[in-house]
């Protein structure tokens, strides 16, 4: 996997006290923080997680754990923050994670109660605590700044003892036990996110910004349509279907309106998805992966073929131009 280091990253971390190159000599890596980048096996992330835990405190996790204080576009957040609710935001985090990382996320839906679990994808190695207590702590303030409500959960579970000021922020009973979790009232995550608490829109690109804003008072259908597109494509949900019913009419309906404007759906996604796309090449940090999996493509053999048909260039080369 890679993991990227950018300067505004590591200059977090040393603003809460941590210093990432003490850390890399603790797991045993070498130092290519320069390159604002690292290559791990699944073992030396392991080992990465295993040294923060033996160096940070619950109140420096607790601040790593906070959205609006990380200060960077994070692409799974701004993906999750842009879905419709905690479950399908929950359910975007878990894809995001499987696809770039070692750790698996668990969400198991009852009648009234929603039950999240976390474990190492290799066999043998169980997460540390900084892990453990650093993905509860996210996953609660993903919940709390989606729905802008101070959201509590009913119950977390944690091989681990926490310190008080962990215990706090959850606010409910924190059990010892084998294994790990944290659960919701099924109702609290089914409760609207607020598109004014994407907290990740503040770092988009302005002409993008500017784009949306023009997509939102435009009078004509396309524009009402473009705007459902810049809201929903991030959360992985924008389909014709999926655009149609958000706008309360049938998708037939929908073509046939686009029709009569001198456009189609297809083109219309087409369109959206090239704008953010180079919105998010503006910003060196987010990987390609990362691009392709918040334009709404499985897999970034897909997003380049479309990327090489939309521009007349690899991605390769329109990044390695993008700032000349």
């Amino acid at each position: 996997m890679r993991l990227n280091l950018s300067q505004q990253y590591l200059e977090n971390l040393k603003a809460l006290g941590l210093d990432f190159q003490s850390i890399l000599d603790l797991a045993q890596l070498p130092d290519t923080s320069w390159k604002e980048e690292m290559t791990l096996s699944t073992l030396d992330y392991y080992h990465l997680l295993t040294a923060f835990d033996k160096v940070a405190s619950d109140e420096q996790i607790l601040a790593m754990s906070r959205i609006k204080d990380i200060q960077m576009f994070m692409p799974p957040f701004f993906a999750a923050l842009s879905s419709k609710n905690g479950l399908a935001a929950i359910e975007h985090f878990a894809k995001y994670k499987k696809i770039t990382g070692p750790i698996v996320v668990t969400m198991e839906v009852f009648d009234d109660l929603v039950r999240i679990s976390y474990r190492y994808d290799y066999a043998g190695l169980d997460l540390p605590r900084f892990a453990v207590l650093n993905e509860q702590l996210l996953l609660l303030d993903l919940i709390r700044t989606g729905t802008g409500e101070a959201i509590t959960p009913v119950h977390v579970g944690t091989p681990f003892s926490y310190e008080a000021v962990s215990r706090d922020t959850f606010a409910c009973h924190v059990e010892q036990m084998e294994g790990n979790e944290i659960v919701f009232r099924k109702a609290d995550l089914e409760k609207p996110f607020l598109t004014a608490n994407n907290v990740m829109l503040d770092y988009l690109e302005p002409q993008l910004k500017e784009r949306l804003a023009e997509a939102m008072t435009s009078e004509s259908f396309t524009g009402v349509v473009q705007q459902k597109l810049y809201q929903m494509i991030p959360s992985g949900t924008f389909g014709i279907e999926d655009i149609a019913a958000s706008l309360g009419i049938s998708s037939r309906t929908l073509q046939r309106n686009l029709t009569a404007e001198g456009t189609k759906f297809n083109q219309e996604l087409h369109n959206v998805q090239k704008l953010l796309a180079f919105s998010y090449f503006k910003q060196p940090e987010i990987t390609t992966d990362e691009v392709a999996y918040l334009l709404g493509y499985s897999e970034v053999s897909s997003f380049s073929r479309a990327f090489k048909k939309w521009t007349g260039q690899t991605i390769t080369e329109y990044r390695e131009n993008i700032d000349e």
